[in-house]
């Protein structure tokens, strides 16, 4: 009787069980977390290669007065692919670079794509479609997540062209 009773008020796979509750949750906080990390890396170093790209190619020399400061920015952005190349496929990326007279201009979305010695003003901007990764995807809140960050992400920045002076 005795053993009966110790088999029916045992403890001896509560740990396992309780374990294997708790694991499913910590596992789903990790992937998340990982997630949001990855999306946060992604904006921080679409915005660090941009502003690096659109300094060097606005403060380069101006041999001729049709420079192309698109292919000089392209080159420069993507030289920095070792900074994001591991989360950022550089061929999904939409890189461009447009001049203006005025800012003006800048903010009615009229410039050119050409480049003239009577336009100061580079507007550089870069695009990414950002695709997370679905591990998570068969509950009902990861559709929500998932759908708020397949994104695309673009950034802009708009210099100074400094030979154009």
């Amino acid at each position: 009787m005795r053993n009966l009773l110790k088999i029916f008020t045992g403890n001896s796979g509560v740990i396992t069980i309780e374990f294997s509750f708790i694991y499913i949750i910590f596992i789903a906080f990790v992937f998340i977390i990982f997630e949001a990390c990855k999306f946060f890396f992604v904006v921080v170093a679409m915005d660090y290669s941009l502003s690096q790209a659109a300094k060097n190619s606005s403060y380069i020399e101006n041999k001729t007065s049709d420079q192309d400061y698109t292919t000089v920015f392209n080159d420069y952005f993507l030289k920095q692919n070792a900074f994001w190349v591991m989360f950022i496929d550089p061929k999904a990326i939409k890189v461009d670079a447009s001049f203006c007279s005025s800012v003006s201009e800048a903010t009615n979305n009229r410039c050119s794509s050409i480049y003239n010695a009577k336009k100061s003003l580079a507007v550089y901007s870069v695009s990414y479609q950002y695709r997370p990764l679905k591990i998570i995807d068969k509950l009902a809140w990861s559709e929500t997540l998932y759908s708020n960050l397949d994104s695309f992400l673009s950034r802009k920045v708009v210099y100074f062209i400094e030979s154009s002076r």
